[in-house]
């Protein structure tokens, strides 16, 4: 099942509770597994590129790491790791991660959780950084 839609030469094949990621495209088939299921899959296009978003489960545990979702290239190659700006709010010191991601006017919006509420923000391209952040609802 795709979940996120598809870029313009990207498949995706995973189902919610799957710890297995499937995707076809011009590169061929990319498979991806996890150690526990991913909140999020999904494809996108932009700035001239296919991109895949994995949301990796979230770890609550203590300094367990918070840079759990990647973004592949459509070969399965990492274009990079993504971490929650660390200044969300002032004296923040709580950030545990991604929640689901959601496609929202063609692009990744990125749900980020903390001690003092959720988070949403947008991916850069071209740095791999979060912006656009604001409380989420």
């Amino acid at each position: 099942m795709n979940q996120g839609g598809e870029g313009p030469d990207v498949v995706i094949d995973w189902t919610e509770g799957d710890t297995t990621v499937r995707w076809s495209g011009p590169d061929g088939s990319v498979e991806k597994t996890h150690a526990l299921a991913p909140t999020s899959v999904l494809a996108w296009h932009e700035d001239g590129e296919t991109l895949v978003l994995v949301v990796e489960a979230l770890d609550f545990t203590p300094d367990s790491p918070k840079d759990n979702a990647v973004v592949y290239r459509p070969d399965g190659s990492e274009r990079f790791r993504l971490c929650p700006p660390g200044d969300l709010m002032p004296g923040l010191k709580d950030v545990d991660g991604f929640f689901p991601a959601f496609l929202s006017k063609g692009r990744p919006l990125m749900i980020m959780a903390t001690g003092a509420g959720d988070f949403q923000g947008r991916i850069d391209p071209a740095t791999g950084e979060i912006v656009e952040t604001n409380r989420w609802r």
